[in-house]
């Protein structure tokens, strides 16, 4: 199938509508395209299909969706394979970076970010993220914005929460303190995993919200941002001990350790 479809962009790969002659929805992480006959397409449907779109800048590429595929963390999420065409040489290329697992993928989630960087939870808007990035990892890693955990809680704080730990990001402000490939344990409150380990090289790093570190014990690389520095910049964020118990005082939703 050959389909050719437009979409403007409210950020960095984030769409709005496509053309009135159909209408695309996201359903947790799948495509809906209703066509003007009624029918409706879902993202298995799509395989094949180029997409003009719009970036921030106000660029315009084109980009193709090659395959779809059941994630392994979660069969519910599809992985979706996108090449982009290279203006200059013609060629096509992986739209995503490789995740830790080689895995050039990324698939829509429902929603959309503000302008100060926080997750809205708007099924009229979407945005389409990688693998290889925090926004894709939350959802992989159990904290899908339109899903319930274990507990009942709304997962939407979750994911905002699982943003700022995956990027190291203490302050809430979006800076990323980490480097591609760090592995970290991590927990939360509502039963949807646990940190948990036998191996006593993880410490207790930090406690998350929605708003960034409710109290940090170390930081992930003391040669990135040393333990002291920000804690003199962020003295919110001290106490004595950081550790689970004083994490879930101050209102944390997820834990992590690291190495």
């Amino acid at each position: 199938m050959r389909l050719r479809l437009a979409f403007a962009v409210f950020a960095a790969l984030m769409f709005a509508a496509p053309a009135a002659s159909a209408a695309v929805q996201v359903r947790e992480t799948r495509f809906e395209l209703t066509l003007p006959d009624g029918r409706t397409l879902g993202s298995e449907d799509l395989v094949g299909a180029e997409m003009e779109i719009r970036d921030e800048r106000g660029e315009v590429f084109t980009a193709r969706l090659d395959a779809i595929e059941p994630a392994a963390e979660d069969p519910a999420v599809l992985l979706h394979r996108f090449s982009m065409l290279d203006a200059r040489s013609g060629q096509w290329r992986p739209l995503c970076n490789a995740d830790a697992y080689g895995r050039r993928a990324g698939f829509p989630v429902a929603g959309r970010w503000d302008a100060k960087g926080r997750y809205v939870k708007d099924p009229q808007s979407w945005f389409l993220t990688c693998t290889s990035g925090s926004q894709g990892k939350c959802v992989l890693w159990g904290y899908n914005p339109f899903r319930k955990a274990p507990s009942g809680a709304d997962l939407a704080p979750f994911y905002q929460a699982c943003q700022h730990m995956v990027r190291a990001d203490y302050d809430g402000r979006g800076a990323p303190h980490t480097r591609n490939g760090t592995l970290i344990l991590w927990g939360d409150v509502a039963g949807v995993s646990d940190d948990a380990s036998d191996d006593p090289s993880w410490k207790f790093e930090a406690g998350w919200g929605p708003d960034g570190a409710v109290c940090v014990a170390r930081t992930r690389w003391e040669n990135l941002l040393p333990t002291a520095v920000l804690l003199e910049s962020q003295p919110r964020l001290a106490a004595a001990p950081c550790d689970k118990a004083e994490a879930r005082r101050r209102g944390a939703l997820l834990f992590n350790h690291s190495k």
